[in-house]
């Protein structure tokens, strides 16, 4: 076992409150009716019970009725934080810190912006903090109000309610005061801090993250691949057939990245109307990472968007130039919605850290076998016929008789089709095992 920290600082000071004495304040006894909890998972029960539980917050009024009692405890090697709040976010909001450094700090976030300011620890007493095996508990008390305090010390005496925030971080700044979290949660609802009740945690952050990769998903797995690779494979085949006004091949394109530039757009505004902001550096890696790329393939599909609406007709001499541009942004889209993706259920940095990790492998394994599904068509059409597939001004989008190019099949062979099925399949299948998994997955 790791080397045991504990201190306890007892400051007492003459009309401050003691520490109301309950037998266990790690445990969930009493919440809802003599305390209240607010916790992640929502069924934590405290570490007495199961080792699921990422934060554990609660409390209560000390007997004189002046004061508050926190209890904190979290799985962090930094710092677990409970946050008195104005607004549903982080700012304007009094932050008490329990450090793995054995302190407790105080600080606000501002109402504008999102800067920390490390504040006086005043209106505290009865701190005591523990950090054993990367796991902060901690308790102190908290005075209601302060005639003498600044406007940063939020009144809970019961005049006003606030929102709660509690969050859990694994870095503190050379000054020992908090950085960036790694996991936040907030309240559903304004609550007293002065009497007993009961949080629950505000999922509407969660429903939008999975509506999110629920929606990019379905757009560029289920729609943009199969999409692009018919307008690249499949051009020569169904050559006497037609559809919607347009050849099959064509109409089937059209389709496909229509809707993945309609849900692309939806899933793009749906994660920032969650997030509220755009994520940095100091959010993690693969969250600033996934931001940049996410960014990147939706202004990709809206330039690809705009080039379709405006692109000469065959024939024409600009048609080369749209060709070469059509195609080269709708191949780096593709790529880099994978990469995005792949970015987003990564474990290290999770999105949804109860995501199940085949999630990740599912998808890695899409990518694979897209990517030789793609070596096929390439390769086997030299292999067995000898013949080249026609370039992109070789066959007409719109509807018509074939000419009889050289090139134009009525038919594809056997290969193709048997090849074609399968990656339907497995398209579908994918998508919506994936989506299912992003759908049920609890915060």
């Amino acid at each position: 076992m790791e080397l045991l920290f504990l201190v306890f600082l007892v400051v007492p000071a003459l009309g401050h409150s003691e520490p109301t004495e309950i037998s266990d304040p790690y445990s969930d006894d009493g919440c809802g009716t003599t305390r209240t909890c607010f916790r992640k998972p929502s069924d934590c029960t405290g570490t007495s019970g199961n080792e699921t539980c990422e934060m554990f917050i609660s409390w209560w009024p000390t007997d004189d009725g002046k004061g508050t009692n926190f209890a904190l405890f979290g799985a962090a090697k930094g710092y677990i934080a409970v946050g008195i709040s104005r607004s549903t976010g982080m700012p304007d909001t009094d932050v008490y810190s329990c450090t793995s450094e054995l302190e407790v700090k105080r600080s606000y976030n501002q109402a504008k912006g999102h800067e920390n300011i490390p504040k006086p620890l005043i209106g505290v007493t009865g701190q005591s903090v523990l950090y054993e095996d990367n796991f902060i508990k901690c308790q102190f008390v908290r005075q209601q109000s302060l005639e003498d305090g600044d406007d940063t010390f939020f009144d809970i005496s019961g005049k006003y309610t606030y929102y709660s925030l509690m969050a859990i971080g694994d870095t503190l700044g050379d000054d020992g005061n908090i950085t960036g979290h790694r996991v936040r949660e907030g309240s559903d609802r304004k609550a007293s801090f002065s009497e007993a009740g009961d949080v629950k945690n505000d999922y509407t952050k969660l429903r939008l993250r999975k509506a999110h990769g629920i929606m990019m998903i379905i757009a560029w797995i289920g729609l943009a691949a199969p999409g692009i690779t018919v307008a690249r494979y499949f051009r020569p085949f169904w050559s006497n057939r037609n559809l919607c006004g347009g050849k099959v091949w064509f109409a089937i394109h059209r389709f496909s990245l229509v809707t993945t530039f309609i849900l692309t757009c939806a899933g793009f505004v749906t994660i920032f109307v969650a997030e509220k902001k755009f994520l940095m550096p100091k959010s993690g890696a693969a969250k600033f990472l996934h931001n940049i790329f996410g960014c990147i393939v939706m202004a990709l599909s809206i330039v690809n968007v705009i080039m379709a609406i405006f692109r000469p007709h065959p024939g024409q001499p600009k048609r080369k130039y749209y060709n070469w541009s059509h195609r080269t942004a709708g191949m780096t889209a593709l790529v880099l919605s994978a990469v995005t993706n792949l970015i987003a259920l990564n474990n290290n940095d999770p999105f949804l850290p109860n995501l199940s990790v085949t999630t990740l492998w599912v998808v890695i394994g899409f990518v694979v076998y897209h990517t030789v599904t793609w070596l096929l068509y390439e390769l086997l059409p030299k292999v067995i016929t000898s013949q080249k597939v026609p370039e992109i001004d070789d066959i007409p989008m719109s509807e018509g008789k074939n000419t009889g190019r050289d090139g134009e099949v009525d038919e594809d062979p056997f290969y193709k089709r048997l090849i074609n099925y399968l990656y339907t399949v497995v398209v579908i299948a994918v998508t919506v095992w994936v989506s299912a998994m992003l759908a049920i997955t609890k915060k």
